[in-house]
């Protein structure tokens, strides 16, 4: 063991970026796996060897004081030897960690999902974020709860509006199948199973995000594709206290409650529909709010 270098130290496993979805953590038990297995390391000691003019920089990254560039995440990858490909999906987690927009953190966290290591130990958050990437992945799941005999792939593309291809009802089933939320009976028919979908924070932030996009989406178009009888499109303007925003999520919180248990109750379905609920602020009252 060359205690002068203390990066190729192994008395204790070496953290791997593979396993983490915030790059700061990454590097903060990095740090900490280094320090512990050299006497010289020191946020001084790899300042100097990534090529750092400030001996901090490294402490104000870990404290979220500093962001990185294209520049200083090769510096830091070559600070840790870290390997090509480890540099690479160290960078595009990097970049989706710092992304401000929800298509950006998109774009970064679907080239970590291409990368074959991180893939192996999270395939199946893979799969959870797929769920959500596709309007009419629950909507089948629905489908299939109402309809338990005959739900093959041509009647389901068929049956949503906006209709979609039987490829991709295909791909949708078994999708639905490998995460558990569907099985099929030696007749072929689908069933539903009751089962939550889970996933880590940041899996589920790029998730969920993309799924209310779609939907709200849907929801403009149907005012053009479906009669008014057919949905309910509302909306209204108010101007409120802090206090009384709170109590409106709670209401919104409770009758989304209050219309899963009359879905549950419903053993009858013949229909899926979407229900929207949003509630956004328009303007501030305070400068700097």
């Amino acid at each position: 063991m060359d205690e002068t270098d203390g990066i190729g130290a192994e008395a204790m496993a070496k953290p791997v970026v593979y396993d983490y979805l915030d790059f700061r953590v990454f590097l903060r038990d990095l740090f900490d796996h280094c320090k512990r297995n050299s006497k010289h390391f020191s946020y001084r000691y790899f300042a100097r060897k990534a090529g750092f003019a400030g001996p901090n920089f490294l402490k104000l990254v870990t404290d979220g004081q500093r962001n990185l560039t294209h520049t200083s995440v090769r510096k830091i990858a070559k600070g840790f030897k870290l390997k090509k490909q480890e540099s690479e999906f160290f960078e595009h987690l990097v970049f989706m960690n710092q992304a401000r927009s929800h298509e950006e953190k998109n774009h970064y966290y679907r080239k970590m999902l291409a990368v074959k290591e991180y893939l192996q130990n999270h395939r199946i958050d893979k799969a959870k974020y797929e769920y959500f990437s596709k309007w009419y992945y629950p909507a089948i799941r629905e489908v299939i709860a109402f309809r338990k005999s005959g739900s093959t792939p041509e009647r389901i593309a068929h049956q949503l509006t906006p209709r979609i291809s039987v490829k991709e009802a295909e791909k949708a089933l078994a999708m639905l199948l490998e995460l558990g939320l569907i099985r099929q009976d030696a007749q072929g028919n689908w069933t539903q199973v009751d089962k939550v979908i889970t996933t880590g924070a940041e899996v589920r932030s790029q998730a969920v995000g993309s799924y209310h996009k779609e939907m709200l989406s849907l929801a403009a178009e149907s005012i053009d594709r479906h009669p008014s009888e057919e949905r309910d499109i509302t909306a209204l303007t108010i101007s409120v206290k802090r206090d009384t925003l709170i109590k409106i999520r709670d209401r919104i919180a409770s009758l989304r409650r209050e219309l899963l248990e009359m879905a549950v109750e419903d053993e009858d379905s013949d229909c899926v529909y979407q229900v929207n609920m949003q509630v956004f602020p328009l303007a501030r009252t305070k400068e700097g709010d």
